[in-house]
């Protein structure tokens, strides 16, 4: 019982749950959301979403504030609540125009968000469009999806290590503690 109390309290811990084999992430319980971007990113040319989890970098340059983060599955993401990042390091108003959203995905050329809407506060969608790079058959294109993430950017399976090494601790001290409270007790021969 107390096993499964443990496992229970380290998983709704941790920061990084899975969702049908992909990472994703729950919302803050700290009350409603400040400000977050998401975005279905779409192939150019075909006008479908792209098979690959776009990287994205989003800065605001008057707070010094850089959000590197990972697409939630193929095709689409959605941002850790930026309005509280900024709020956390400047009393400053949110200026949306100062924002530089830049999105890269192995296979398509990088973009920089050029029209961010001026809404402030809540859940905004943007278009993303990305246009494949040129001379990338697809099979060079599956080929790139193995390339590593870029520099200062987790790759999916990386976001997941520090929730198994989190896992991996909390079972091996439920593991102590259960051989420490067996190995301690003095043995009795007469009831």
């Amino acid at each position: 019982m107390r096993l499964a109390a443990i496992v229970a309290s380290v998983v709704l811990a941790s920061g990084t749950l899975l969702a049908n084999g992909e990472a994703f992430f729950l919302p803050a319980n700290r009350g409603p959301v400040n400000l977050v971007y998401f975005a279905r990113v779409k192939n150019a040319r075909t006008g479908r979403p792209i098979e690959k989890p776009p990287y994205v970098t989003i800065v605001d340059p008057y707070s010094g504030i850089i959000l590197p983060f990972v697409g939630d599955k193929p095709g689409h993401f959605r941002s850790p609540d930026i309005g509280a990042a900024i709020k956390e390091v400047t009393t400053h108003t949110i200026d949306t125009q100062q924002l530089e959203i830049v999105i890269t995905a192995s296979g398509y050329q990088t973009v920089k968000v050029g029209h961010i809407p001026r809404g402030s506060k809540g859940t905004i969608e943007l278009n993303v469009m990305m246009e494949p790079k040129e001379g990338a058959s697809p099979t060079a294109q599956a080929l790139a999806s193995r390339a590593p993430a870029p520099p200062g950017m987790p790759s999916p399976a990386d976001s997941m290590k520090p929730t198994l090494y989190l896992l991996a601790a909390c079972f091996g001290l439920a593991a102590i503690s259960a051989a420490a409270r067996r190995g301690g007790r003095p043995t009795t021969t007469a009831r």
